[in-house]
């Protein structure tokens, strides 16, 4: 048995539980039905993002400072309360205070989640493992989240026709017991005797990223595929439902099976990531979804539902390999600093540009607003890989070339 396989499992099992969200296809419909358009929808879920503006990066000193267990857990516990009043609102209101409760426990899970992983790892010496971990946690939270969509489907279509805000409630209790599982982690030893104060700590932070071109460039690559993908996340249950006319439960069961997908490709994520290195990853990774956008929402069809396997079976390659780049060029005590940094610009990007297209989707449609979307984001990512390209060739070492005693 490898050092640490304990620790690794007891993580898993805390991304397992933390992962059986009943309300992921649900949450927009529910909102959906007590608002007046996709476009107040859209206002209600920058509501979260704008939160996480404000307190992500204060999240990140925190993890970096007191550790990422205790982050993890207060994390969990508001995200449970944030979840439980999205169940009950109804009003515009209600969902905006919901979902900065929300926001704020999910600083606190992103500031501590993936730097606790690292560090255990980097601490068990097995680093160079992340993005095969990684990926292998990622498809342990499909499987939940897709048993979870198939039980809220059923659920709603058929024992409790239409209440979906119980998808959301029923959610909030099993999140909490998923909060306790962290109790079980083991924190990761970091030296945090170098962390002065958390003006220091930001300041240090923010050079990391900004002075390497790499680190840049990678974390903006993220944040046009992610951004991508979240707002067609939060728009596919509406367009299932309005243009698609699927009932609940085979919503629950192709976004179920979406996730299933996504993780049986993760696990293949390092493999992938080794096979073709680190600059036709993420190339593939940008064709494949931006071709497959185009594919899904040029047909008004059941059978676009086809190609969205494709589109979440390569996001599922986008958080252990990006992640993975960024980790191994970041020092330990200002782990958790840049990933906030990261989550925060992609806050900052992500809020008007959802809140954009949400205007776009109710004057135009969801399949229109998310085709031009997908048109909008190819020439920006193919810029930034193009700076991506150049970073990677430039960290390569140079071999000296040595003549032959034959030249001679």
């Amino acid at each position: 048995m490898a050092a640490g396989d304990d620790r690794i499992r007891r993580y898993y099992l805390f991304r397992a539980v933390t992962s059986f969200s009943l309300w992921i296809p649900f949450w927009t419909l529910w909102a959906n039905n007590h608002l007046d358009s996709l476009f107040l929808l859209t206002v209600v879920d920058a509501a979260f993002w704008s939160t996480m503006i404000c307190f992500q990066l204060p999240a990140g000193l925190l993890g970096d400072k007191y550790g990422r267990k205790a982050m993890l857990f207060i994390g969990e516990v508001l995200v449970v309360a944030g979840v439980m009043a999205f169940g009950f609102s109804t009003e515009f209101w209600e969902f905006l205070i919901s979902n900065i409760v929300w926001a704020t426990g999910i600083c606190f899970v992103v500031s501590g989640d993936t730097p606790f992983l690292y560090d255990t790892l980097l601490e068990l010496n097995r680093a160079s493992e992340f993005i095969g971990v990684s990926a292998k946690a990622w498809s342990v939270m499909s499987v939940m989240t897709a048993v979870a969509c198939v039980v809220g489907g059923v659920t709603v279509q058929w024992i409790l026709p239409n209440r979906l805000d119980l998808t959301l409630i029923f959610s909030a209790f099993v999140a909490l017991l998923g909060s306790f599982t962290v109790l079980l982690l083991k924190e990761p030893k970091v030296d945090r005797t170098k962390f002065g104060s958390f003006r220091i700590q930001l300041s240090v932070g923010w050079k990391q990223v900004i002075s390497s071109r790499a680190i840049l460039a990678v974390i903006a690559f993220q944040i046009v595929i992610e951004i991508l993908l979240y707002v067609m996340a939060v728009f596919r249950s509406v367009y299932m439902n309005d243009d698609l006319n699927l009932n609940y439960f085979y919503i629950g069961l192709f976004i179920g099976s979406f996730t299933i997908v996504g993780g049986i490709v993760a696990t293949q994520a390092g493999r992938i990531e080794h096979m073709l290195g680190e600059k036709k990853s993420l190339l593939f990774i940008l064709i494949a979804i931006i071709g497959s956008f185009g594919i899904v929402f040029l047909m008004k069809s059941a059978w676009a539902i086809v190609i969205q396997y494709l589109i979440y079976g390569i996001a599922s390659l986008v958080s252990p390999i990006t992640n993975g780049y960024i980790n191994r060029r970041v020092d330990s005590e200002h782990r958790s600093t840049v990933v906030s940094i990261a989550t925060l610009l992609f806050t900052v990007v992500l809020a008007p540009i959802e809140i954009g297209f949400g205007f776009v989707a109710t004057e135009w449609g969801t399949r229109e607003s998310l085709l031009i979307l997908a048109l909008v984001a190819a020439p920006v990512g193919l810029f930034l890989l193009s700076i991506w390209f150049k970073e990677v060739d430039l960290s390569k070492p140079k071999t000296k070339k040595i003549r032959s005693l034959k030249q001679f």
